[in-house]
C-alpha cells in the first residue's frame, strides 16, 4: 500500500511500506533486521529486546546535540513530556516507551541547533495539529502533508532524515512511530524550540 504512494515526499520513501508493516509493540509482529532476515517475536518483552538490539546493530550512534546539563533547566522537563503527549493511542504506548530516550535524543538535537530558527506556528495550527495527532484515523502522511511547511520539510530532510540514513536507531524509530515523531517535531518548533517546561497542547488562559 505504501509502495502505491511512491510519488509522495522523501519522508515517505525512507519508511518503505511502513503503513503496511507498522504494528503495535504489544502484539506479535514480523520485523526485518539489518541482515534482511525475518524475525518473528511472540511477546512484547522479546520484541523490545529485538528492537533495541536491531536498532544498535548497524550504523553509528545518532547525534543528540548537547546533553541536558548544557541546556536550560526546563528543557529536560519538556523532553520528559514528549512521549505522553504524542503517544495517546494505546497501541503505540509500548513502542513509545521503547524509543523515549531516542525521541529525547532528537529533541535535544533540535534544541541545540535552535531548530534552524524555524518560526513557531502555534497560534495558526496548534488546535488542528493536536486534533490530528490524537486522532487514530490520521497517520504520518496526514501530518506531513497537512501540517509541515516547506521550510520544515527541508529542515526534516537535512537533519532527521540525514541521520536516519546512517543511524539504525533513528531509522527504526521512524519506521515504528512515524506519526508520533512528526507530531513531536512540530510541537517542539511551535513551542519556540523550546521556551516552556512542557508541551503546549492549548493556548494559555
Amino acid at each position: 500500500c505504501a509502495l502505491a504512494r511512491a510519488g509522495k515526499p522523501p519522508v515517505i520513501q525512507q519508511s518503505v511500506a511502513m503503513r503496511c508493516v507498522l504494528v503495535p509493540v504489544a502484539f506479535a509482529s514480523v520485523l526485518r533486521g539489518a541482515n534482511d532476515n525475518v524475525v518473528v517475536d511472540t511477546t512484547a518483552a522479546q520484541q523490545f529486546t529485538f528492537l533495541r538490539s536491531s536498532a544498535n546493530a548497524t550504523g553509528g550512534p545518532p547525534d543528540c546535540g548537547d546533553k541536558y546539563d548544557k541546556l536550560p533547566d526546563f528543557t529536560k522537563e519538556y523532553g520528559a513530556t514528549l512521549s505522553n503527549t504524542v503517544c495517546t493511542h494505546p497501541g503505540y504506548k509500548s513502542s513509545c516507551q521503547v524509543f523515549d530516550e531516542t525521541l529525547q535524543c532528537w529533541f535535544r538535537k533540535m534544541v541545540t541547533g535552535h531548530c534552524d530558527d524555524l518560526p513557531s506556528l502555534f497560534k495558526k495550527r496548534n488546535k488542528k495539529l493536536v486534533e490530528d495527532c490524537n486522532n487514530p484515523d490520521t497517520d504520518h502522511l496526514d501530518i506531513w502533508m497537512n501540517h509541515f511547511t516547506d521550510a520544515e520539510k527541508g529542515y526534516w530532510r537535512n537533519n532527521f532524515k540525514a541521520q536516519a540514513d546512517e543511524s539504525k536507531l533513528f531509522d527504526t524509530m521512524n519506521k515504528l512511530i512515524p506519526k508520533q515523531l512528526l507530531c513531536a517535531t512540530l510541537h517542539i518548533v511551535d513551542d519556540k524550540c523550546v521556551k516552556y517546561d512542557s508541551v503546549r497542547t492549548q493556548e494559555a488562559r
